[in-house]
């Protein structure tokens, strides 16, 4: 897979991303956070989709002294349909819009030091897709993420920018594989 021309510049900000994380904040075991971005559709679902937009909520849990964590998230994505010329010719036919629900379980690695704190996250959980056609029913699938980020101090708060790959698991009677990359900035309390 070729990164894309706007992921490219969100990845090098998040690995460049360096400021304090406040001590208030690294000695908490947990952290609730909401975070909101662009959702790039990557693959085959790039061909038929354009970018849309993310929205995640989560849990993180972690010991403070130890750099691996879980985190929880609920996310929300929506993409746009695209207009696709048939192979062969033919009138071109506009995409549905699809929306894209789940619910993951992530592991989570924070590399150390007082800097920001990069971290790597991966995991799986359950999504639902649907369509937006009349009749159109909704799938369930599973699917996987990876990907990495950077938390930062930000006054009483503490930032983050991500960038993770989805990966969901469908049949091709289904519609084939979905692949989608969102970059989030969000905020932790």
């Amino acid at each position: 897979m070729k990164p894309t021309t706007a992921l490219f510049p969100a990845l090098l900000f998040a690995a460049a991303s360096v400021v304090l994380v406040p001590p208030t904040l690294a000695q908490k075991s947990y952290a609730v956070g909401i975070a909101g971005g662009a959702a790039i559709p990557t693959g085959k679902f790039g061909d038929t989709q354009s970018t849309g937009y993310a929205v995640t909520g989560f849990i993180a849990l972690g010991v403070p002294d130890l750099p691996i964590g879980v985190r929880f998230d609920g996310i929300y994505n929506k993409f746009s349909g695209r207009t696709v010329s048939p192979v062969g010719g033919g009138a071109s036919v506009v995409s549905p819009d699809v929306r894209i629900m789940g619910i993951l379980g992530n592991l989570i690695y924070t590399f150390p030091g007082t800097t920001a704190k990069p971290y790597l996250i991966a995991g799986g959980g359950f999504y639902n897709s649907k369509a937006n056609i009349s009749g159109a029913k909704a799938e369930n699938d599973f699917g996987f993420s990876a990907g990495f980020g950077a938390t930062f101090g930000l006054g009483p708060l503490a930032a983050l920018i991500e960038a993770r790959y989805h990966g969901i698991s469908r049949n091709e009677a289904e519609g084939g594989n979905i692949q989608f990359v969102p970059i989030t900035l969000g905020f932790m309390f």
